[in-house]
C-alpha cells in the first residue's frame, strides 16, 4: 500500500535543534516527508497538530493515488474495462488536467497511462526484473498506452475511449502531495516553511531571514543520498523536483536499465541524461517536467523550459567517464 517514486535525487540539508525551526517528518506515498516550520512562536503542541493534519491530508491523497492501494480511486478506475463515465475526486483531476497538459507540451513524452510499460519493465507494482522483456512484449503492452485515451469530462468525472488503458500518477502524484501541505500550512497561517516527499521540495518564505537551502546530489549509483551533492541551492518561494538515471535502474549483460521509459518505443530512455533538476511555481509541475525532460533530451528540453514562464531547469549529462552541467538561461546556483 503505497506509491513507488523513483527518484530520491534532492537531499535536504537544513538541520534543526531547540534553537531552530521546528522539524516534523513521517512516511507517506512510500517515502517520507519533512516539513520545517520556521515561522516564530512555533512550540511542540502546534508542531504536533500540524503533523496531524499533514499526515491525515497525505493519506487522502493515497486513497486517491496510489495504485497500490486496491479501493482507491485510480486503481477502481484502472480495474474498470469499460468506457463509461467515471467519478473522481477534485484533486484527481487537478493532477490528470496538468498531466494531459504536459503531455501535449512534451509532444507526447510525459504519458501518465505508461503504467504497463513501467511493470513490464519491473519498475512497477508486479515485481522487479532482472533481464529486459521480449520485443514482443514490448509491442503488445505498447497498445495499451496512450494518453489520447483519456478523457476528462468535468471537474469530477473522466472515462477512457480506450478501455485497456491505466493511469499512473508517480511521476506526478509526489509533486502534487508537496503542493497539497504547502497550500495546507498556508490555510493555517504559516508563511516561512519548508515541505519535502521524497526529495520533492516547496519552500515559503525563508529560514530566520535567510534562503532555503536545498542540496541536489550528484548522480551516481548506490551513492547516499546527500553524502556528494553536485551542488547547493538557494530556494526562495519555489518547488523543485529531480528525476534522474541512477536511483532505480537494473543491469543485464553490459547494459544498464532505468525506469525511465520512453513511451514511443515501449523502452528505457539511453540518451545520456543523468539527473534534471526542475524548478518551478508548483511542485506537481516541476515533478512531471523533470520527467519528461530525461526522456526528450537536453536540447529539447531546455528550448521547452525557456518558452515557460517562471520555470528553470539543471542538467547532468553523462560526459566520459564523468559529468557534463547544462542549465537554462536564469538559473542560478551559488557554489557552496
Amino acid at each position: 500500500m503505497r506509491f513507488i517514486f523513483l527518484v530520491l535525487s534532492v537531499f535536504l540539508i537544513t538541520a534543526c535543534n531547540k534553537s531552530e525551526p521546528v522539524t516534523i517528518g513521517g512516511h507517506s506515498m512510500g517515502t517520507t516527508y519533512h516539513v520545517i516550520l520556521a515561522d516564530k512562536g512555533v512550540d511542540t503542541k502546534k508542531a504536533v497538530a500540524v503533523k496531524e493534519k499533514v499526515d491525515s491530508l497525505l493519506q487522502t491523497v493515497n486513497q486517491q493515488m496510489s495504485t497500490y492501494i486496491k479501493e482507491s480511486e485510480i486503481s477502481r478506475f484502472n480495474q474498470l474495462t469499460d468506457t463509461i463515465p467515471f467519478p473522481v475526486s477534485a484533486p484527481f483531476v487537478r493532477v490528470l488536467r496538468l498531466a494531459l497538459q504536459i503531455h501535449s507540451e512534451s509532444n507526447n513524452l510525459f504519458d501518465v497511462t505508461v503504467g504497463p510499460l513501467v511493470n513490464l519493465w519491473g519498475f512497477g507494482t508486479k515485481g522487479n526484473r532482472t533481464t529486459p522483456p521480449k520485443p514482443k512484449q514490448i509491442r503488445e503492452t505498447l497498445k495499451q498506452v496512450g494518453s489520447q485515451f483519456i478523457e476528462i469530462i468535468n471537474d469530477s468525472t473522466i472515462r477512457k475511449t480506450n478501455p485497456h488503458i491505466q493511469l499512473d500518477f508517480s511521476a506526478i502524484a509526489k509533486g502534487y502531495g508537496v503542493d497539497a501541505v504547502a497550500e495546507l500550512l498556508q490555510k493555517f497561517g504559516y508563511s516561512n516553511f519548508l515541505a519535502e516527499i521524497g526529495g520533492e521540495v516547496i519552500t515559503r518564505g525563508s529560514k530566520d531571514g535567510v534562503p532555503w537551502k536545498i542540496g541536489i546530489d550528484r548522480p551516481l549509483p548506490d551513492v547516499v543520498p546527500g553524502s556528494d551533492l553536485e551542488m547547493i541551492l538557494e530556494l526562495h518561494n519555489a518547488a523543485m523536483a529531480t528525476s534522474g538515471d541512477y536511483r532505480n535502474y537494473f543491469t543485464s549483460g553490459d547494459s544498464l536499465y532505468s525506469h525511465e521509459i520512453d513511451p514511443r518505443n515501449g523502452r528505457p530512455v539511453h540518451n545520456n541524461m543523468a539527473s534534471v533538476t526542475v524548478l518551478a511555481p508548483s511542485c506537481m509541475l516541476a515533478d512531471a517536467m523533470a520527467t519528461a525532460i530525461m526522456v526528450m533530451g537536453a536540447k529539447k528540453g531546455l528550448e521547452w523550459v525557456e518558452s515557460k514562464p517562471g520555470v528553470e531547469v539543471f542538467i547532468i549529462i553523462h560526459s566520459g567517464k564523468g559529468f557534463k552541467e547544462i542549465s537554462s538561461r536564469n538559473f542560478k546556483f551559488p557554489r557552496h
